[in-house]
């Protein structure tokens, strides 16, 4: 079985492919991580007074962003527990939701995995969630894995 994880780096998402490599026993892994940059492309943000970032610190935020983002492809790998000889690192850029049905289609993937905070209706109406934009797009089946706060660390404050 060929698995689309998608991840951030969050704790939700790291729970989410220990529970798919787990429950799914995937021969063929993708892992995916979406950057967004459109923070360090701020053309014409600054309305009147021209762009906030000079083209040098656009480049520099970008690289950032992307430096995360192929990091936290590297942390999944090693929180997930797969073997690494199965898994395929992408790092693309765009909305979150739409890319992960994009890449999910472009490699063929069976199974599309992502995790969820498990907040209410009302936030989800107000903020969006991409869990809920791949569940209704997605052309493949998506298990969406609902984080347990409750099985976190406590935040000692420290």
């Amino acid at each position: 079985m060929h698995a689309l994880i998608a991840t951030d780096g969050s704790e939700v998402s790291l729970d989410a492919g220990r529970k798919a490599v787990e429950l799914l026993r995937p021969t063929r892994i993708t892992l995916l991580t979406v950057a967004d940059t459109s923070i360090a492309d701020d053309s014409g943000a600054g309305g009147f007074e021209g762009n906030l970032l000079t083209p040098e610190e656009s480049d520099r935020a970008r690289s950032a962003i992307l430096d995360e983002g192929r990091d936290e492809l590297d942390a999944t790998v090693t929180a997930i527990g797969a073997d690494p000889a199965i898994v395929e690192r992408k790092l693309v850029e765009g909305a979150s939701g739409q890319m992960i049905v994009h890449v999910a289609e472009e490699v063929g993937a069976e199974v599309v995995v992502v995790g969820s905070h498990g907040r209410g209706w009302f936030k989800r109406m107000v903020i969006g969630s991409v869990s809920e934009y791949v569940l209704h797009h997605s052309r493949c089946p998506v298990l969406v894995v609902r984080h347990d706060e409750s099985a976190e660390p406590a935040d000692t404050g420290s």
